[in-house]
């Protein structure tokens, strides 16, 4: 069994009814997060930057699921659905992959951690990265309606 298959048989991904104008109103929030992030990121304030934007890359994967008609409970599965659907299939490209679980690894650390956060990723990359992803997701809307 897949990951994306094992996500399913979890519960953590379910089918559901196809919500575009909640695909929509997604995107717009992964828009307002990363415009956050980048305010943060050039006031220096890294930490908080990394938060907003993995709340952008959040928004914008989930508003591919609203747009298919799916429901997720879980942030990994988000990650194995673009993988599967996405990338594999050729439509977005894997290096918008990489910069997903590479923040969600970094906001992981940032949220969870009991230390001194220490963020050596390119961030300016990976905001760079979410709005390519910001537009290739909006043309999938569009073309989906």
């Amino acid at each position: 069994m897949d990951k994306l298959d094992d996500c399913f048989g979890k519960g953590l991904l379910r089918p559901g009814r196809k919500q575009p104008d909640l695909a929509v109103k997604d995107l717009a929030q992964a828009r307002f997060f990363l415009a956050e992030a980048e305010d943060l990121l050039g006031r220096g304030k890294r930490v908080m930057a990394s938060l907003a934007l993995y709340n952008a890359y959040f928004h914008i994967v989930r508003a591919l699921l609203f747009k298919d008609g799916y429901t997720e409970r879980s942030h990994y599965c988000l990650a194995r659905y673009l993988e599967e659907r996405y990338v594999k299939e050729k439509t977005l490209d894997s290096r918008l992959l990489d910069a997903f679980e590479t923040i969600m690894s970094v906001r992981h650390n940032a949220q969870y951690s009991t230390d001194a956060v220490e963020i050596e990723e390119d961030l300016g990359e990976l905001s760079a990265r979410c709005a390519t992803l910001i537009e290739r997701v909006e043309a999938l809307l569009k073309k989906a309606r």
